[in-house]
């Protein structure tokens, strides 16, 4: 069974880590055990998918299993922002990622400027001319890490994004404005579904400059 969240699932986690002041409690709620070194991974809170598409619902199920809550929406994300995130980034900046269409991110890339947040990480995935999906995936100059030597694996791609961005263990800075500012690769899978029409986006929105926590 997927886990999805309520809003008062979600504004109760989101209040619970603005509350949080010691490394023990921060940690609870980024699903590190006892005795992991803090602050390896991003702690994800949260994953949007747009129903409408096929590949979104696989990429939400790939995060799912690692335990990320999910908001699906059909077509208006608003409901979404008001309901879910926006209660919850004016308390405390819960890192959130999404399979959406580009409009749906132009519109939570706005909301989240105000809060503090940036995105960290994008893909666009397209219809191929000669058959599959074309990928172009970016980040950070400072992090090339997080999109080179991707999508290369046996599984459907939508599941290879999700474990890519679940991998994304320090995003140093915003995502730049400029081209020449980013990391990019570009990629071509092909499978037997349809590819997505129209393209779709990945994408991970974090806190702006996050730094992983120091050593206790």
């Amino acid at each position: 069974m997927h886990n999805y969240i309520s809003r008062r699932q979600f504004v109760a986690a989101g209040l619970t880590v603005a509350a949080a002041a010691s490394a023990t409690a921060a940690a609870a709620v980024s699903g590190e055990r006892p005795g992991d070194p803090p602050g390896l991974k991003l702690p994800l809170h949260l994953a949007l998918f747009d129903t409408r598409f096929a590949a979104a619902h696989a990429f939400a199920r790939a995060l799912a299993v690692r335990g990320v809550s999910l908001a699906p929406y059909d077509g208006d994300v608003t409901p979404v922002w008001f309901e879910q995130l926006d209660p919850v980034w004016r308390q405390y900046p819960l890192a959130v990622a999404g399979l959406t269409t580009e409009g749906a991110l132009f519109c939570l890339e706005q909301f989240a400027w105000d809060n503090g947040m940036r995105v960290a990480y994008r893909g666009i995935h397209c219809a191929a001319p000669g058959g599959g999906v074309q990928h172009l995936l970016e980040s950070s100059a400072a992090r090339p890490q997080d999109v080179q030597g991707r999508l290369a694996g046996v599984q459907p791609w939508p599941a290879q994004v999700a474990a890519l961005i679940a991998g994304i263990d320090a995003p140093a800075a915003a995502f730049p404005s400029e081209p020449r500012s980013r990391s990019s690769a570009r990629f071509h899978t092909r499978s037997r579904r349809e590819a997505p029409a129209p393209r779709l986006v990945s994408w991970l929105i974090a806190p702006r400059n996050w730094r992983a926590a120091p050593p206790a």
